[in-house]
């Protein structure tokens, strides 16, 4: 992703605003000051688009900033539009993700901040990290996968 039409996101910024959730709004906070453009090696952010121009559905991948762990990578900002739900753009966004990890990082973590959330990333293969476990679990992450085939950056 090169830029954001801040037009084109504006419903789903909307859309998540109206639910409680600030993900987006840092999303777009973040790009548009260059503090985070999705572009060091490995990572990526992906939106899906509508007929009409509109982002729909969006979610990246970061490195783990440091003081994380070497080739270990964080999911965020995910979040689909209420009317898109249940169509499965949430998985593809995932797999598509996923996909773009392999070969840049052995472990990758997200924060989930609902039972909702939990039990799908949990479907996603996430598993969840015990709260006894502090040298694991930094507060900000709930759970973790591991990836094949790892090779170092």
């Amino acid at each position: 992703m090169h830029q954001i039409d801040p037009l084109a996101w504006a419903p789903l910024l909307a859309a998540s605003e109206a639910e409680g959730w600030r993900m987006l709004r840092r999303l777009m906070d973040e790009w548009r000051s260059g503090a985070n453009r999705y572009e060091q090696p490995g990572e990526s952010l992906w939106a899906w688009f509508d007929g009409h121009g509109q982002v729909v559905a969006v979610g990246g991948l970061n490195r783990e900033p440091a003081p994380g762990r070497a080739g270990t990578g964080r999911m965020r900002r995910f979040y689909v539009h209420p009317s898109w739900r249940g169509h499965g753009l949430a998985r593809r966004l995932v797999n598509a993700v996923l996909a773009s990890a392999q070969g840049h990082f052995s472990r990758l973590h997200v924060n989930c901040e609902s039972a909702a959330s939990a039990d799908f990333w949990t479907h996603c293969g996430f598993a969840p990290i015990a709260a006894g476990e502090p040298a694991e679990r930094p507060a900000r992450y709930t759970h973790a996968r591991l990836l094949p085939q790892y090779q170092a950056a």
